[in-house]
């Protein structure tokens, strides 16, 4: 694993540092890092101003504190706000983020003060203690989404340890305790979305899966290992448990119904750190820790091309560019797991949470549930409490299915994707952008019905069967005028997953994942589908006729970073029967 991490924190700084401006005499460019995908400089590039320490200390070569000092000077001349905090960009007055800007300052300070000059420490430790007299009172954050309150009780006890002031770490404490309010039953880290307290009708909370693991429960977890407090330890680490059943076999996390899933990116979320420290720090005594922290790096390792990481599996197939940000969070969750010294070895024979359940999870508290048998995993969602418009898909979806060797074969991001933080979203360029969720839909006039937007749809459980039955409603949840009913059932038999649809009307979408170099046999007339994996060989049926609307060409969705097969089949007749099987073929690798 420290191989692992050394050589893929080497690679994502070294293209970081040729990203980096120098020579134009504009203290408002110069030390900034130049976005290729967005045509920007974004207001938290500064942030790696820690990994480029961590690089200074491993290699010695002193062009590492230059290009941090670099860094910090361009910080000052753009997002630094007099009052101590900082823009999360130069045309954003957001200021939520100065909690993650100060973590890695004081990170640079508390791991790295012995390589800078003393003029530079001083410095960084003056425009800390300014940064953290303004998270002292900037309460305005408590009431946001539950990663910034929280992550705010590392900030400032990081400030209490450097600067030698007990009020940070005091208030610290204070942040903390707010945690134990923000856990469900089964373990559940809610709150991202307000206000957090706030059931939906169905009654569920505000959770995004990605928040949690890459950004809020590792700062609890490091606030705990810093502070020495038990308590808060014991729930992030129940945390951390309870999340990692959306952890699938490759690594990547299941957030295909999280509130905040237009960030997702298959291994995360587009603007947090990554969940490996967060692992890692408790892996003593949780060997599934380890291999959780291992799958998720070697899937970071996957997405990277050009130096940089990608925000999913397939941006370079599709040909989209690769923006900075998530490289450079990213990279300080490496440097993080690299300075403490926590690589370890995974223990043989061990496997993944999700992998051990068999049968149907239920999660009241997201109206989704979990689908597992012996080779493949699924999950279906009900859940309605929305963080915008279009956003995760609901109406007893089947929102994510993966085979534990062959990979991920359905997979539902946004219902449509809109720009709901354009400086931390990409444009998709050049590709057919469409919505990857398996869906019943129904255009009437210009206005689009579909099953994934019915907000209010009911849901049996019978044996190993589930069945949603519902609505096809718009992206506002309203109903056609002439009502539009339907009812899908999902069965594990043996290893193939059968799918029954009743509608009067409507098209079955079927987006299967398939990079665009797989090989395809298609029996439209006859409805079948055959897709040859890495690993295996998928099998798509049908008791009617399939079309391809684009051919063999591929769809794309940004969210989360991956391309598809676009499959429909005509409900008109009722009743329509789909099965999926997979052979494994990974004996003759």
């Amino acid at each position: 694993m420290k191989k692992l991490c050394s050589e893929l924190l080497e690679t994502w700084c070294e293209t970081l540092l040729r990203l980096q401006v120098k020579g134009t005499g504009n203290p408002r460019l110069d030390g900034g890092i130049l976005c290729p995908a967005c045509g920007r400089i974004h207001g938290r590039c500064f942030e790696a101003m820690y990994p480029f320490c961590h690089m200074a200390s491993i290699t010695g070569d002193k062009v590492w504190i230059k290009a941090a000092e670099q860094l910090f000077c361009w910080a000052e001349n753009t997002v630094s706000q007099p009052e101590g905090s900082f823009l999360n960009d130069i045309d954003s007055d957001w200021k939520g983020t100065t909690v993650f800007n100060v973590i890695q300052l004081a990170d640079c300070l508390l791991h790295h003060s012995t390589l800078l000059s003393e003029t530079t420490r001083i410095a960084w430790t003056e425009r800390l203690r300014l940064a953290a007299e303004f998270l002292y009172t900037f309460d305005k954050i408590n009431d946001n989404n539950i990663n910034y309150p929280l992550s705010n009780a590392l900030a400032l006890y990081e400030c209490g340890l450097i600067l030698g002031d007990v009020r940070f770490g005091e208030k610290a404490r204070k942040l903390a305790a707010m945690a134990e309010c923000v856990l469900t039953e089964q373990g559940l880290l809610f709150g991202e979305g307000v206000p957090r307290f706030d059931k939906s009708p169905r009654g569920c909370y505000p959770v995004d899966i990605g928040y949690n693991v890459e950004e809020t429960l590792p700062s609890l977890v490091l606030y705990g290992s810093l502070s020495g407090d038990k308590k808060i330890i014991e729930f992030a680490e129940k945390g951390l448990l309870a999340q990692l059943f959306f952890m699938v076999e490759d690594g990547a996390w299941d957030n295909s119904f999280g509130t905040r899933n237009f960030k997702w990116t298959y291994w995360g979320s587009r603007t947090s750190d990554g969940c490996a420290l967060g692992y890692l720090l408790l892996a003593e005594e949780h060997p599934e820790f380890v291999l959780a922290a291992r799958r998720n790096l070697e899937l970071l390792k996957e997405c990277t091309y050009g130096g940089l990481l990608s925000g999913g599996p397939h941006y370079q197939a599709a040909g989209q560019s690769v923006c900075v940000h998530h490289t450079f969070t990213h990279a300080k969750v490496l440097a993080g797991v690299l300075d403490r010294n926590l690589c370890r070895d995974v223990e043989p024979g061990t496997i993944l949470p999700r992998r051990k359940v068999q049968g149907i999870q239920h999660y009241p508290e997201i109206g989704t549930w979990l689908m597992n048998n012996s080779s493949m995993t699924a999950t279906v969602t009900a859940y309605d409490w929305e963080y915008l418009p279009g956003g995760h898909v609901s109406g007893g979806t089947l929102s994510f299915l993966h085979h534990f060797r062959v990979g991920t074969l359905l997979c539902a991001g946004m219902g449509e994707y809109t720009l709901k933080e354009p400086g931390n979203m990409q444009i998709p360029v050049g590709v057919k952008h469409e919505c990857l969720a398996l869906r019943i839909e129904r255009e009437i006039g210009n206005r689009l019905y579909s099953s994934i937007y019915e907000d209010s749809v009911q849901v049996t459980v019978e044996g190993s069967r589930i069945t949603a039955a519902g609505e096809l409603k718009d992206i506002h949840h309203q109903r056609a005028v002439t009502r539009l009913p339907y009812k899908i059932s999902y069965q594990w038999e043996g290893d193939c997953l059968r799918i029954k649809v009743e509608a009067a009307e409507g098209m079955l979408i079927c987006p299967f994942i398939s990079r665009e170099d797989e090989n395809i046999t298609a029996l439209e007339v006859e409805g079948k589908l055959i897709i040859q994996k890495e690993y295996g060989v998928v099998y798509l049926e049908a008791d009617t006729a399939m079309r391809l609307p684009f051919g063999r060409e591929r769809i794309f969705n940004l969210v989360p970073g991956l391309q598809a097969l676009r499959v429909d089949m005509d409900c008109s007749q009722g009743n329509l029967e789909l099965t999926i099987t997979v052979r494994d073929c990974s004996y003759r690798k």
